[in-house]
């Protein structure tokens, strides 16, 4: 039952109905703290909470991530995660920061992207929802487990702005067929040429470049994601 209401969510994040379902599920099979962090994260997608409620909301937050939150995110915790500190045992490392929507890793900030953590990104089951991509200082290698791994089939919205990306890391990118498929890319600010902005254009055609340095890539339309993340795991608000 919970396989056909979690794929049924995957595919129409949107669809709140499909989530309250899902929380009902939850609370009828004894998982309490899960439907609570659906239901919280829910109720912080209203832009007109008064910061009181908001701060109480996002305080119940903390306080069910850093009880659960390791577990709920499974084997990402050991790449992302800090250890042993007093008070947060659900902190990520610097540089790393998870965005969740309704209960799911939607977005994810990493400091490094490895060959071990590329696995994890497209095989862990708690990552089924996972979206959205931003590399903290990007490299070409960066590209290759991008390419190589079939990242990019999975994701809707890569970050890789701000890195040390040349024309190399754009051409390995640009023959992924999969990058077409993708709602944008924002390379703004590496070091790549005319032949790597083509090849990025081969199979990109639609797009809108403000500026060759920095290049941003967008479909046209795509300004917004289906789905917004409403809540990060690293807030800075205590218990």
């Amino acid at each position: 039952m919970s396989e056909k209401l979690e794929k049924k969510i995957f595919e129409k994040p949107e669809d709140l109905k499909r989530h309250e379902a899902y929380v009902e599920w939850l609370r009828e099979n004894g998982e309490e703290a899960r439907a609570d962090l659906i239901e919280i994260q829910i109720a912080l997608e209203n832009t007109k909470l008064s910061r009181e409620k908001q701060f109480e909301l996002e305080l119940q937050e903390r306080r069910i991530l850093n009880a659960h939150g390791r577990q709920w995110i499974g084997p990402l915790a050991d790449f992302i995660m800090m250890r042993d500190i007093p008070g947060r045992p659900f902190q990520t490392k610097p540089g790393c920061e998870i965005q969740w929507y309704r209960g799911w890793v939607y977005g994810l900030t990493l400091d490094e992207l490895t060959l071990k953590l590329s696995k994890v990104l497209l095989q862990a089951p708690e990552l089924r929802m996972f979206r959205r991509l931003t590399l903290i200082d990007p490299v070409n290698a960066s590209c290759d487990y991008l390419h190589e791994w079939g990242l990019l089939d999975k994701i809707s919205d890569l970050d890789i702005s701000y890195g040390r990306i040349t024309d190399k890391g754009a051409l390995t990118l640009g023959a992924d067929r999969s990058l077409k498929k993708l709602k944008s890319v924002d390379m703004t600010g590496n070091q790549i040429g005319e032949e790597g902005l083509a090849a990025i254009r081969k199979n990109f055609p639609k797009v809108l470049i403000d500026d060759q340095n920095p290049i941003i890539i967008k479909r046209d339309g795509d300004d917004e994601a289906d789905a917004k993340p409403v809540a990060k795991s690293d807030d800075e608000e205590d218990e």
